[in-house]
């Protein structure tokens, strides 16, 4: 990957950074405060090792680098691919992602992981089956689904490879102008189902 002078001065260590600062594909963009909430989940110390699966725009992936981890990002659709190759290099982050191109449950890993991230939940079972190996004991494993069918199938995913995952449901409203007064404009809920190997 192409590696680009860093284009942006993110001075900050908390994690969201603003929606309005990535380049965005036509499959959207993991709203700032759910990544927030994501990285939390995942209990960073700053030298993990971090599998994003269906990485999108990158957004969860630049999040985790910007903490100190090594992170491999996948990503299936070309569209997606290169709108994350442009915010990685926006960021000057691709010295600490390493950004792949293909199906996940194609992908023979090279590592074992800390935390594995599924922003991507299309063949779930068999993502899953193809990472769980490279998870080490004690990483976590989280699912972020907007669909009540992944959501149940998240849950089984997990439970049927020994770990009782948490679940929880994010819904954000946010402010937005109408007619000079304040109305709250909500986003799809997400799920996120997340648990560590033991």
């Amino acid at each position: 990957m192409k590696t680009e002078q860093n284009s942006v001065d993110w001075e900050y260590k908390s994690q969201g950074i603003p929606d309005s600062l990535f380049s965005r594909s036509k499959a959207g963009l993991t709203r700032e405060e759910v990544r927030a909430i994501i990285v939390s989940k995942a209990r960073i110390r700053g030298n993990e090792r971090v599998l994003d699966v269906g990485t999108g725009s990158g957004s969860v992936s630049i999040e985790f680098a910007l903490l100190g981890c090594d992170v491999t990002a996948v990503e299936k659709d070309k569209e997606n691919y290169d709108i994350a190759i442009k915010n990685i290099n926006f960021f000057g982050v691709a010295e600490k992602i390493e950004l792949v191109f293909g199906k996940m449950e194609e992908q023979h890993l090279s590592h074992n992981f800390d935390v594995i991230f599924f922003g991507g939940t299309d063949n779930l079972e068999s993502s899953v089956e193809t990472v769980f190996a490279h998870v080490k004991l004690g990483g976590r494993i989280i699912i972020a689904a907007v669909r009540l069918e992944t959501v149940v199938e998240a849950i089984n995913v997990l439970k049927s490879r020994g770990i009782n995952p948490e679940v929880l449901n994010i819904c954000l409203n946010k402010g937005k102008d109408l007619g000079g007064k304040t109305a709250l404009a909500p986003s799809y809920p997400i799920f996120l189902i997340y648990g560590a190997k033991e």
